[in-house]
């Protein structure tokens, strides 16, 4: 196994590059000396202010493209959100304006403040003594977004609330010690408990059930090494931060709030690059829990926009993350005191074997073709709070593209003594509860196919009724239909019907006459579960339903809204654009899919919990002529081995 670093420039200069340490640092200077930024401004996200389609062909025509970093800033006095966007190449602020009830996502140093904050507090320190805690030392602290409940003491604040758990030793894990009963509320820029939530005392777990290596015990014995090796090298190529791979381009890098995001994803068929995505990011992902506690009952984690997913990347470990021989790609980010940090090893690349590509035995010749499928896989994992979000991209031979989450971590735990109501949550541990939750994702699919301008169609597998036509009633048919404006095209998975979505470019045929196209086969989206009345129902639109398709707008990234954090219960982003009603048929559009999983959560998720796995795909249907991976070679010269 062995590890690479990808070249981090290009000879000229990519527009889409990922931001430096120079460039956060230019921006943050020109905010200072503008005047935007003062002794008591914040920066809340700190991003590249991505270049359109019309400067992107500049570009590629030999032209300059500016380089522009986009601020969101807080001013603490003010209570004032301001949005800048700085030239980087010409060192001046190039627009700023001010977004007045907005409240950022707070920064990583804010939610580390928020738990010394909350212990520091004397009605803290109170109702943990009661209940048998006085070194506060050994209390971990998680803030959790507060959502919007319509609560006096959070009106006009920038609130996280905290709860609590038991650490013995530094290194023992504190989900498996709750401290229930007992929530604070922190505002961050006064910097006090401004409410305590106390509701009665449960005992503090007894048991530390730790999952390390040295407490779990005797570890198998008869596991004998896996190595993969690829001795003539890799089969792809990192240049700055484009992936070349096979007939695939694509460039990787990752955003403060969406994560990885993959842009420009062509194949090359012939002597044609053909287009497919333009841009492809999480827009969102809510976690609503199903628990009647009031230590529970507010979590509603928003943890793209309201937390800053993609900051919360974790650098990762060659044979441990990732296995076999790899290229790493950086991240940097900015605290909110505009200091830029690099997280090294954050993106991984490498190609994995996948089994048979395709295959068959001729039983007239008594011989076999058979080749084998690889795939290449960029990936990164983040860590909010309890639970790790794995995010891996899927480029296979025959042109399909795949996105995979891979959920593990910790559950987020609460008290449990006998008689206590297990209706809304499961029994994990002795004095140990998890509350049953909803994991439901939202990715924007800034679509291509072919060109820019694209329709959708909704496909059911239906069968013909009983007649004349069907004498043997056997007969069933595809049912397209054609998705004309974005209110029609709020829909929900079918998957008695099979039901998926074509991407069809109308303005071009392949060699059969067909409009090419690309099928989104859907993952799962269980039913949205808080009522409609709920206060994350009003706030959250985009996991009641699969797929929505709005016109693209560069402006419209967050599938509930750009400002989430405490905001108002008015269906900010996915819903209000859909309730436009645009025509989204043979124009420039944007497809959204929602999907996810129910977890009830089980003994054997305690203490760590095994991965979960939940995907949807993009597979070309009619995008080629024929099956594009004829020409991948058999595994063994002449096919010896594969071919009797």
């Amino acid at each position: 196994m062995t590890a690479t670093e990808a070249t981090t420039a290009t000879t000229r200069d990519h527009p889409l590059l990922p931001l430096t340490e120079e460039d956060i640092t230019v921006a943050v200077e020109v905010a200072r000396a503008d005047g935007i930024a003062g002794p008591v401004t914040t920066f809340h996200r700190i991003a590249l202010d991505e270049p359109g389609p019309d400067e992107l062909a500049h570009h590629s025509d030999g032209g300059d493209v500016d380089r522009r970093v986009a601020l969101v800033l807080w001013d603490r006095d003010r209570r004032l959100v301001t949005e800048a966007v700085v030239s980087v190449r010409d060192r001046r602020l190039v627009s700023s304006q001010e977004v007045p009830g907005a409240r950022p996502v707070p920064g990583l140093g804010e939610f580390t403040d928020a738990g010394e904050i909350a212990l520091a507090d004397e009605g803290v320190k109170a109702a943990l003594a009661a209940r048998g805690v006085t070194d506060t030392s050994k209390v971990q602290v998680d803030p959790w977004p507060t959502g919007n409940f319509g609560l006096p003491h959070e009106e006009g604040r920038r609130v996280s609330r905290c709860v609590f758990f038991y650490r013995e030793q530094p290194s023992d894990n504190g989900y498996s010690r709750p401290i229930d009963g007992l929530m604070a509320h922190v505002d961050h820029d006064e910097r006090r408990v401004v409410h305590l939530t106390d509701i009665g005392i449960w005992p503090v777990p007894e048991q530390v059930v730790n999952y390390d290596a040295a407490s779990v015990g005797a570890l198998r014995t008869d596991l004998r090494p896996i190595e993969i090796t690829q001795p003539e090298g890799v089969s792809f190529t990192v240049d700055g931060n484009e992936i070349a791979w096979q007939r695939w381009r694509l460039r990787a890098w990752l955003d403060h709030t969406e994560g990885l995001v993959l842009a420009g994803v062509t194949y090359d068929d012939g002597d044609r690059r053909r287009s497919i995505l333009r841009r492809a990011s999480l827009a969102e992902m809510v976690v609503p829990y199903g628990e009647t506690r009031p230590t529970q009952a507010f979590k509603n984690a928003l943890d793209a926009g309201e937390i800053g997913l993609g900051r919360l990347v974790n650098p990762l470990e060659l044979g441990c993350d990732c296995l076999g021989e790899i290229t790493y790609l950086d991240a940097v980010f900015a605290t909110e005191q505009g200091e830029p940090y690099r997280v090294p090893n954050a993106i991984c690349i490498h190609e994995e074997d996948y089994g048979v590509l395709w295959k068959h035995f001729d039983l007239q010749t008594l011989s076999a073709e058979v080749r084998r499928s690889r795939r290449l896989v960029v990936s990164s994992i983040h860590t909010a709070g309890n639970y790790e979000y794995g995010f891996f991209w899927h480029l296979y031979m025959d042109g399909t593209i795949e996105l995979m989450v891979k959920l593990t971590g910790c559950l987020t735990p609460m008290g449990y003594r006998e008689g206590d109501d297990l209706t809304h949550a499961s029994l994990v541990a002795p004095q140990v509860a998890a509350p049953i939750h909803q994991h439901l994702f939202c990715f924007r699919l800034d679509v291509a196919v072919d060109g820019p301008d694209n329709s959708v169609y909704e496909v059911d597998v239906v069968a013909d009724p009983p007649g004349p036509d069907n004498p043997l009633h056997n007969a069933f048919r595809a049912v397209t239909t054609r998705l004309e404006t974005a209110k029609g095209a709020v829909r929900d998975p079918a998957p008695e019907l099979s039901r998926t979505w074509r991407i069809v470019n109308e303005r071009t045929t392949n060699g059969l006459g067909q409009h090419p196209s690309y099928r989104l086969s859907p993952g799962p989206l269980p039913r949205f579960l808080p009522g409609d009345e709920s206060s994350i129902a009003r706030r959250v639109a985009f996991g009641k339903h699969a797929l929505w398709v709005t016109p693209s707008r560069s402006d419209e990234r967050f599938a509930a809204g750009h400002y989430p954090v405490q905001s108002e219960p008015a269906g900010a982003g996915l819903a209000e654009w859909a309730d436009r009603d645009d025509p989204v048929a043979d124009t420039d559009i944007t497809v959204w899919h929602s999907f996810g999983v129910n977890h009830l959560p089980r003994p054997e998720d305690f203490p760590v919990m095994p991965v979960e796995y939940v995907a949807f795909q993009l597979t070309p249907f009619g995008f080629f002529d024929r099956n594009p991976a004829l020409d991948v070679p058999p595994s063994h010269p002449n096919g010896a081995h594969c071919s009797s």
